[in-house]
């Protein structure tokens, strides 16, 4: 194992640490927050069609955000895992009943939905991660399934890093040639680059 290889499990293990630490209640009241927050940067970008995701684990609940995307009509597009190790993508119109138990045991779309959407019809891409930095590094799971799939979409869609405030390293992650930075990155009182988010006030703003 590399030293950068090394050093991105050290950090995953650290920033996942403490995203677990956070308790059921405050995570969903930090969840509902960063939803907002999202919606509204979304809304000033005037997107369309948001890709969106379940969480695993401890991630932020984007479950907030697609009830949120739905009821301001705005399309909704889910992620799933194909065979190949590639990301494939469906838009769905009801969370309760378009969704189905994938083979890792993540929702996702059902067959009937599946592949009804390309990626470049997608105007904005909510991305979870286990950590961000303030120069909207994403550091993923490691299994490369969003590196390879923002590599489709860079610079076509508005990709927004998705966290609580505690997976926000002060320190620069490392970054290598594939790595795909965010647009943007936010949290449920940060957002980067700063400003970027109409619900956050700018540090140099508030009261």
């Amino acid at each position: 194992m590399d030293s950068a290889t090394e050093l991105k499990q050290k950090l995953r293990d650290r920033y996942s640490a403490a995203r677990a630490s956070i308790k059921p209640s405050a995570a969903e009241r930090k969840s509902l927050r960063v939803a907002a927050n999202i919606l509204s940067l979304l809304r000033r970008h005037g997107s369309e069609l948001v890709l969106a995701y379940h969480k695993i684990g401890a991630e932020a609940d984007a479950s907030p955000l697609i009830n949120l995307l739905l009821n301001f009509g705005l399309g909704v597009a889910l992620p799933y895992c194909r065979e190949d190790r590639s990301l494939g993508i469906g838009r769905i119109l009801n969370p309760h009943s378009d969704l189905a138990e994938g083979a890792h045991g993540i929702m996702e779309p059902s067959d009937r939905f599946k592949d009804n959407i390309r990626p470049n019809q997608l105007s904005a891409i909510v991305c979870p991660g286990v950590a961000f930095d303030m120069a909207r590094t994403r550091l993923g799971r490691g299994a490369g399934y969003y590196d390879r799939f923002l590599r489709e979409v860079a610079g076509k869609a508005l990709v927004i890093g998705c966290a609580f405030d505690c997976q926000i390293s002060p320190e620069p992650l490392p970054r290598e040639n594939h790595d795909i930075p965010m647009d943007a990155v936010v949290a449920e009182t940060v957002a980067f680059p700063v400003g970027c988010c109409p619900t956050i006030k700018p540090p140099e703003t508030e009261d």
